[in-house]
């Protein structure tokens, strides 16, 4: 009983620490090198050769994601989830929509996770990504940046558990795409979901 408890506690908690979005942080790391991290992927030109192609598709493995020539110091990579690359206006990564979505929904079930990515970083850096909506603008599209424990939900299940550095949400493919930052990140894998959006974007620099 005290376990469901804590566990209900905990998730109003997240709820309550995500009712709005927040689109820049600071981690306060320091790197050990400077320029030890310069890493880009997106901004295509074109769609680009990878595993992830231009019909939807639920991966269950990781694809890693071919970095911009001359990158350094970070891995980014489709961990699981629907993505096709697309272009339009720009080139980027399409995920569909989970109707009546938020950050909160997108954070604390999967259902309503498209997909999850990771960045990794081998030294402190900046993480910025540059997103867009996948549909008109609602709530549901959503980007959020953070980090992932092992823990329950409130029904005692096995759940993963995502904790928001920063977010964004109301995203929409009518306007221009839209960035979040986190600063100074302490060298890591960060975890980066969403629902309803597109992926323009990420960047790791130090």
């Amino acid at each position: 009983m005290l376990k469901r408890i804590l566990a209900i506690s905990a998730a109003l908690l997240v709820g309550a620490s995500l009712a709005f979005a927040q689109t820049t942080a600071d981690g306060g790391a320091k790197a050990a090198s400077a320029g030890s991290v310069n890493a880009s992927w997106g901004n295509w030109k074109s769609i680009p050769k990878s595993k992830i192609g231009t019909d939807m598709f639920n991966f269950k493995k990781e694809v890693v994601i071919t970095p911009n020539s001359g990158s350094k110091g970070g891995k980014f990579a489709l961990e699981k989830g629907e993505a096709k690359f697309k272009t339009e206006s720009y080139t980027a990564l399409y995920h569909n929509v989970k109707p009546d979505g938020s950050i909160e929904k997108t954070c604390t079930d999967e259902r309503w996770r498209k997909a999850v990515y990771t960045i990794t970083i081998d030294d402190a850096a900046t993480i910025t990504l540059t997103v867009a909506g996948n549909g008109s603008k609602d709530p549901s599209r959503c980007v959020v940046l953070g980090t992932r424990t092992e823990g329950t939900d409130a029904k005692g299940k096995p759940a993963e558990i995502y904790t928001p550095l920063v977010s964004i949400d109301n995203l929409s493919q009518d306007e221009a795409p839209k960035t979040i930052t986190y600063k100074n990140a302490p060298k890591g894998t960060y975890y980066i979901i969403g629902n309803g959006h597109r992926i323009v974007a990420v960047e790791a620099k130090n």
